[in-house]
């Protein structure tokens, strides 16, 4: 076996983490529709938060004649094992909003605050499931097919992950099932996000995943601790609850670095949950690896092809194939069989008219929004301009300056999270180096560039040689020292920064990630630069060399879009650089020319700049 150096595992993970063609800034109507259920043939726009309810929970679990598990419901009758849910009847106060470094006189009623951190939560988990896991540029899940159910995308999702799933998993935990040590100041709150390790260190970035972007600058006890927010921290507690969802079902659906693009059983959770014949196969999964680990889901249920294969057939029990799980009764156990169990029966009652509803305002959700900024999920200028789009929905719904929060502030949702961001997994965590970027250079002059910037604080960047044809992640906010010509033919650094201030005047700072572009070419010994938004070039033809695709396959021949030539991979290597004559002369090279013939079909097909 030949040794891998640093440099190309190195470069194999950068290349292999960020694909351009699937990155997306924010959701657009139609996409956020196709991830919302449906009622008499159009968008449902109801939030059916069950109230008025009495359920059990923390019940025991025992063992059935046939040799599975089911919750003991007969003997489930102790204190501390149901719960009389009642919004209105418990949480009636009026409540300031100030969280630590940001106080304010804004306030709400308690219960409409965790009335609508459910149903921010829920929507906010479906999109970041979908869109945030960098699994191409349709998302996670085929919405153009049924799952197994015979569901699409959001009446699968809406009945197992609605709001009513993030109560579930509220009783389970600590806080809002009454269940926090007397006396003790510290706790990981209403949804148990473990910190400062665990749950939340994944969030925030640890090898590789997480969507650090928020959250890797975020005290967890200011965001999570019932001790210290307003409503026991229930907006930072549910909205960090749904990112983890994102996270965890990252880890088992091949969208890490290093398994990324894998179709392995134990990256494939995202098709089990497709094919999956057990109706709850998603509050079942989601809670089995919120309380065990997403780990855990790659030892068990998606540990072979064969058995995945089996347990996608289940149609009802899942959580009793011994060969899909251990056979344990332990607090993982109890979990994957109470989380969908109190999702379902809340969900049937709300469905039968037991329901929360409230009267809105526009303060109401105005105070919520700035809260949500205040805590440092999104800045100042996103929050704006999803208040805006917000207003305007409300102004059109409200009669009497309110809303129905069960029949029409699911339409005011809509509107605020189609101009929120869509947060990718790793995005400006350790191992990413384009999370602290803003925009690409692409270099499109005939010769390899010499790129060097400063970011915003002044400090050294970026310093690379660019190959024609190939691109760079700059920070929007730096400056270049220099852009020359490796050989000295020309020299453009004072044009480049004069397009990049043009850039930043064009630019909606509210945008997060790489959403805007300098093309620059030279010709005529003059320096050109043009500027906008971020269009990535098309998809990589079949046959030629993909920065993003798994190279898992020693031999493999690919063609190299630069010079044309056919190319072999040496050994096992996630992207990489590109198999051009710059790197396959290194002898650390992953890539080795097969001819000195170029191909013939490269040669009359123009084939795409990606390709290097």
């Amino acid at each position: 076996m030949k040794k891998v150096s640093m440099k190309v595992l190195y470069a194999g993970l950068f290349c292999g983490l960020y694909n351009p063609a699937s990155a997306i800034q924010t959701v657009d109507l139609e996409q956020y529709r196709q991830l919302m259920p449906t009622f008499q043939g159009t968008t449902d726009y109801r939030i059916l938060l069950a109230d008025k309810v009495t359920v059990n929970y923390h019940c025991e679990i025992i063992e059935t004649p046939d040799g599975g598990y089911d919750i003991d419901r007969e003997g489930c009758n102790k204190p501390g094992q149901f719960y009389h849910i009642d919004w209105q009847g418990e949480f009636p106060n009026e409540i300031n909003l100030s969280v630590r470094g940001a106080t304010t006189t804004s306030t709400i009623i308690e219960h409409k605050l965790w009335a609508i951190a459910f149903a921010h939560a829920s929507a906010s988990s479906r999109i970041q499931m979908q869109y945030g896991l960098r699994k191409g540029p349709t998302g996670t899940f085929d919405l153009t097919k049924p799952f197994a159910t015979g569901e699409y995308f959001g009446d699968y999702f809406e009945r197992q992950m609605n709001p009513n799933y993030f109560v579930s998993k509220g009783l389970q935990e600590s806080s809002l099932g009454k269940d926090l040590p007397a006396g003790v100041d510290e706790d990981d709150g209403v949804l148990q996000i473990e910190y400062p390790g665990s749950a939340w260190a994944e969030l925030q970035g640890v090898v590789g995943g997480g969507f650090p972007l928020p959250f890797k600058n975020l005290d967890p006890k200011t965001v999570l601790s019932s001790h210290t927010g307003p409503a026991r921290n229930i907006l930072g507690s549910s909205l960090s609850s749904g990112f983890y969802n994102g996270s965890a079902l990252a880890i088992v659906s091949g969208s890490l670095p290093w398994n990324q693009g894998s179709d392995l059983s134990q990256d494939s959770m995202h098709l089990f949950l497709q094919q999956s014949k057990d109706p709850d196969a998603l509050s079942m999964l989601m809670s089995f690896m919120y309380n065990r680990g997403p780990y855990a889901a790659k030892d068990q249920i998606l540990r072979s092809q064969e058995v995945f294969d089996h347990c996608v057939s289940i149609r009802e029990d899942l959580e009793d194939d011994w060969t899909c799980f251990q056979k344990q009764n332990d607090f993982g156990a109890r979990y994957i069989r109470q989380i969908p169990d109190v999702t379902n029966t809340l969900t049937k009652a709300a469905a039968q008219g037991s329901t929360y509803d409230t009267q809105l305002t526009w303060n109401d959700i105005s105070n919520y929004l700035s809260l949500l900024q205040n805590y440092g999920f999104y800045s100042e200028s996103v929050i704006n301009k999803a208040k805006l789009a917000a207003e305007q929905k409300f102004n059109e719904l409200q009669s009497n300056g309110a809303i129905s929060y069960q029949s029409q502030f699911g339409q005011v949702l809509e509107n605020i999270m189609i101009n929120l961001p869509v947060y990718e997994l790793g995005e400006g965590g350790p191992y990413d180096e384009h999370g602290k970027k803003q925009f690409y250079l692409y270099n499109y002059s005939p010769k390899t560039s010499l790129i060097v910037t400063n970011n915003e604080a002044g400090q050294a960047d970026v310093n690379e040689f660019v190959l024609s044809q190939n691109r760079v992640a700059v920070d929007l906010h730096g400056q270049f020292t220099q852009l020359k010509a490796s050989d000295g033919a020309y020299d453009c650094t004072n044009e480049a920064n004069a397009a990049l201030a043009a850039l930043k005047a064009s630019t909606d700072d509210t945008y997060v990630s790489l959403s805007a572009q300098l093309k620059f070419s030279f010709s005529d010994n003059a320096c050109a630069f043009e500027h906008g938004p971020h269009t990535p070039p098309p998809p990589v033809q079949d046959g030629y060399w993909d920065p993003s695709k798994l190279y898992d396959q020693p031999g493999e021949v690919v063609i190299d879009a630069l010079d044309c030539h056919e190319y072999r991979n040496e050994w096992y290597i996630v992207g990489g650089n590109a198999p051009s004559v710059a790197f396959s002369q290194d002898p650390w090279g992953v890539w080795r020319k097969l001819s000195e013939r170029p191909n013939s079909a490269c040669l009359s097909d123009t084939p795409p700049a990606e390709g290097a």
